[in-house]
């Protein structure tokens, strides 16, 4: 059983984690195209699912239990297509995607599979926990994005 000082730390965990994931899709997709293109949309809808999420979390918005595990699943969904959509060498501006992504194809692929299932406990969890569990489980979420983007994603500019 969690204590309420650590469900408001996971709060305040997954609310950083969200802002700075949506933080990087700004004016991002100018001058985009083909796979790259691509990706930069998928990225963006998985992060204002999560920015949605986070506002829920985060007490700024009613929290919906339902619309929690509608966002899990879009999440659960969309995660596996993220690989397909990184060709190898695909790096061409404006992408932020480090050459490090090929050269750790397996760590890379293990965390796209990892945001399926931590989703797909979301989703599930969503549905019949409680509000604490959610909130633990959507930071692990959460935490998920950020260790792909701390990993294969060019440092964002403040």
């Amino acid at each position: 059983m969690l204590k309420p000082k650590s469900v408001l730390v996971l709060i305040g965990t997954a609310a950083l984690l969200s802002g700075s994931i949506i933080s990087g899709f700004v004016g991002a997709h100018q001058g985009a195209t083909g796979v790259v293109k691509e990706r930069m949309e998928l990225m963006k809808t998985l992060g204002d699912r999560m920015k949605s999420m986070a506002a829920m979390v985060k007490g700024k918005v009613p929290f919906d239990a339902g619309q929690m595990a509608a966002g899990a699943q879009e999440i659960q969904d969309k995660a596996p297509k993220i690989v397909h959509l990184f060709p190898e060498g695909s790096v061409q501006k404006p992408s932020e995607a480090l050459p490090s992504i090929w050269q750790q194809w397996d760590r890379f692929s293990e965390l796209t599979d990892r945001l399926t299932s931590e989703a797909r406990a979301l989703s599930d969890i969503a549905v019949a926990g409680s509000k604490r569990e959610i909130m633990v489980q959507f930071t692990k979420v959460g935490k998920t994005c950020s260790g792909c983007h701390t990993d294969f994603r060019k440092e964002q500019k403040k």
